[in-house]
């Protein structure tokens, strides 16, 4: 069913809001799972349905305690019994669906923070590739990947990463090397059976690896001005003396 009006689209985005929020802040903590559409809308309205019935039940408490010490910001039994009530107090009904919206996101972080600690879940997941890492956030300023690139049929490139596929399934990813120093390890183009290793970057500008045929990557980090290695980027580290979350032990 689709909202009709503006109206009925800011109410069905209400009340799907608490959900996303939560489903958002559980997703920076935890690996990205493949599921079908079906099964995602249905927990986040499992969940923002929660929220928001905690929400309602907070908001309209308040409201009754404070009517009960005489002050009336919103008759709510008058709202829902009598329909020139509401017209009468526009702003008011528009308050407190902000306070019941506000309330209910504000349990869907309050939940995630409480599973955090449980959790222990203390380092947010980072929803990218190992090849994003290692081509991109390990990459120091100023250096370029120098990437060894096996197949699994044992030949092997060599060269100067030029793009990479940063997303999608790890069937549809490539990876692009260039070069002059590009390098070429294995039977010879031409035919034979001695393996060899020759450059081929005064011929060829680029090669592109479908990722279904590497077995493995091995990258080191270059300087764009001496070529020369680079140590890769250290990630933050804890002050001398304070606990690594990294290095504890499971228990």
């Amino acid at each position: 069913m689709v909202p009709q009006t503006l109206g009925a689209l800011l109410a069905f985005l209400g009340l799907a809001a608490p959900g996303i929020v939560f489903e958002l802040l559980r997703e920076r903590r935890r690996a990205g799972l493949k599921e079908s559409a079906f099964r995602e809308a249905g927990r986040v309205a499992l969940g923002s349905l929660g929220f928001t019935a905690l929400a309602l039940v907070l908001v309209v408490g308040t409201l009754a305690v404070l009517g009960a010490a005489g002050v009336e910001l919103l008759d709510v039994a008058r709202v829902v019994t009598d329909d020139a009530y509401p017209k009468g107090r526009v702003w008011a009904v528009v308050g407190v669906g902000s306070a019941v919206l506000v309330v209910a996101c504000a349990s869907a972080a309050a939940l995630d923070h409480v599973l955090a600690r449980r959790g222990r879940e203390v380092v947010a997941v980072r929803q990218q590739t190992a090849w994003h890492q290692v081509f991109r956030t390990d990459r120091p300023e100023q250096a370029v990947p120098w990437v060894h690139v096996q197949l699994v049929d044992g030949t092997s490139f060599f060269g100067y990463l030029r793009s990479h596929t940063a997303s999608g399934t790890p069937e549809e990813r490539e990876i692009v090397l260039e070069g002059a120093q590009l390098t070429y390890l294995g039977l010879p183009l031409t035919g034979g059976d001695t393996p060899e290793q020759r450059r081929i970057g005064d011929v060829w500008s680029r090669v592109v690896v479908p990722a279904t045929q590497i077995r493995y990557l091995r990258i080191q980090y270059r300087s764009l001005t001496t070529a020369e290695r680079v140590p890769a980027r250290e990630r933050a580290r804890p002050v001398d003396g304070a606990d690594d979350p990294a290095d504890r032990a499971p228990t």
